[in-house]
């Protein structure tokens, strides 16, 4: 293995030569002698030993990204906007997909302590309470950004869910909808918590009172939305004619029950989502729901981290504009 006294041997200069060029010191260093060093790595083939240099410079440049569920269409978004300025900054980011389980994030979030990484992002208020349980934020301080809404003090970035739903719903409320049931995510969710307000926000503005019967709790995947059915009165007296998911992914599975059940979508009854996932524009009919500007959060979210790993000031909430995308699951044309 080559190491940096060949290089320095190589080169004829000193090993602290070869150290300044490898770490852009602001030492003064003349142009051909950075050349030659330069020049003798490139021959060498030599590779500076990541771990050495972190104890050297006190950082990894890794940065971990704690997810919730990659496999939902939401994120992806999300992990390009991390990446995308993440490797612009010369940092490499460690993707930890938790499946919703505090076991296995409290598990990866002491993987990313002894790997010493520089920051953590985490997509999610729940995440963060599993981190604090895990006395994540009580050790060695590691910057730390949310993507979303929590309860701690950690800088956040996210989108106003509660105004957003609230705006769902009045869309629906508009088209003479009264009986408007909703599919919720998990009570643990912040997403899900403000998403419900927003629910009742818009039933209370018409001076309508909320029915306990129409909301009904899902877990943000297709399965969920799609057994919310069962739930709801569909016929007779009392039959909802409109339904607010809480994420494309439960409207998706509402839709695909409503039209086994021989009920037309949004003829019988409109379904409105949230987050405009790409598969919401591409099923039949395409689905109404709340745009979310995934791609910037996950580059604000880098971006702030960056800020703090550089020692500056950022503000302890950023949030980002919704926009209602209306289709043709609400609109009968």
């Amino acid at each position: 293995m080559v190491t940096i006294k060949d290089v320095a041997r190589h080169a004829g200069v000193s090993v602290t030569t070869v150290s300044r060029v490898l770490n852009n010191s602001q030492h003064p260093i003349s142009p051909a002698t950075k050349q030659r060093v330069l020049a003798a790595i490139e021959e060498l083939g030599f590779c500076p030993n990541a771990a050495a240099r972190s104890l050297q410079l006190n950082e990894t440049r890794t940065i971990g990204l704690i997810l919730p569920d990659i496999a939902n269409p939401y994120y992806p978004g999300i992990v390009r906007g991390v990446e995308d300025v993440a490797h612009e900054s010369g940092y490499t980011v460690i993707l930890c997909n938790t499946d919703r389980s505090r076991e296995r994030t409290q598990e990866y979030l002491r993987v990313l302590r002894e790997k010493r990484v520089d920051g953590v992002i985490f997509t999610g208020g729940g995440a963060v309470e599993d981190a604090s349980q895990s006395h994540f934020f009580d050790q060695e301080r590691i910057a730390t950004v949310v993507i979303g809404r929590h309860r701690g003090k950690l800088p956040a970035v996210q989108v106003n869910n509660t105004l957003a739903a609230r705006e769902a719903v009045e869309h629906l409320l508009s088209l003479g909808h009264r009986r408007i049931a909703t599919i919720t995510g998990p009570a643990t969710s912040t997403t899900a918590s403000d998403r419900l307000d927003g629910y009742r926000c818009a039933l209370a503005g018409r001076g309508m009172k909320v029915d306990p019967l129409l909301i009904v709790e899902g877990n943000f995947e297709f399965e969920s939305g799609y057994q919310a059915i069962d739930r709801l009165p569909l016929r007779g007296p009392g039959a909802i004619t409109a339904i607010f998911a809480h994420n494309d992914l439960m409207a998706i599975g509402a839709m695909k029950a409503l039209q086994e059940r021989g009920l037309q979508v949004p003829g019988d009854i409109a379904v409105m989502g949230f987050d405009n996932i790409p598969l919401a524009s591409f099923i039949t009919p395409q689905l109404s729901t709340v745009a979310v500007p995934v791609y910037d959060l996950g580059v604000t979210a880098m971006k702030v981290l960056a800020e703090l790993l550089a020692g500056r000031e950022v503000p302890p909430v950023t949030t980002l504009a919704t926009k209602l995308q209306v289709r043709d699951s609400t609109i009968i044309k």
